[in-house]
């Protein structure tokens, strides 16, 4: 009986020592890759709004908190600035496609409610279907289109509501959608307060 008390208590050792050193080095890695994720949305944002704004903010945090309590799916909402004027905001959603979890960047321009362009930041997709969403081919389907009420897919997007069905990608597309939908209502009410 004594043999399995002292493995028991080896063990026990081990894990508390190895769960303490996983600690100790997420204290110095955790800072590290939130400043490279929020840069990395940044630059994704400098792209979408091009010389529309020239700089970006993290939303008021209890204004955020507000947000996220009803929408859980916000990651972050960035305020975009040309000079002093708020030109519209940057909306980071997660969403799920084929493979598990994606998170995209949209823009939003508060004249005319428009869709300032779309980027994807992280995903799991299958290579060479799924991973279209991050392509040039993509992208351009969501520029200017109307941010006043939901968006719709399309093989062949005409209207001002419309984006691109990606042939061979519908779980992907219909995943950047619903999360785009999303960011749509948190952008109406952002404009609405």
């Amino acid at each position: 009986m004594k043999e399995p008390v002292k493995f028991g208590i080896i063990l026990l050792v081990f894990c508390a020592v190895s769960a303490g050193l996983l600690a100790y080095v997420n204290s110095f890695t955790a800072p590290v890759i939130a400043e490279a994720e929020f840069q990395k949305a940044v630059d994704s944002y400098g792209e979408i709004f091009g010389e529309a704004a020239d700089g970006f903010e993290e939303l008021d945090e209890s204004e955020f908190a507000n947000i996220k309590e009803k929408y859980p799916n916000i990651e972050k909402i960035f305020v975009a600035k040309k000079g002093e004027d708020i030109v519209g905001y940057g909306i980071n959603v997660e969403s799920n496609g084929f493979g598990g979890a994606m998170t995209n960047a949209l823009g939003f321009l508060i004249e005319g409610e428009k869709i300032a362009g779309f980027r994807n930041i992280s995903n799991q997709e299958t290579s060479g279907y799924g991973t279209r969403i991050t392509t040039d081919e993509y992208y351009p389907s969501y520029e200017g289109k109307s941010a006043a009420g939901d968006l719709e897919i399309s093989k062949d997007p005409q209207a001002d509501n419309e984006v691109m069905w990606l042939t061979s990608a519908t779980v992907s597309s219909k995943g950047v959608l619903e999360g785009a939908n999303e960011a749509v209502a948190v952008f109406q009410e952002l404009i609405n307060e």
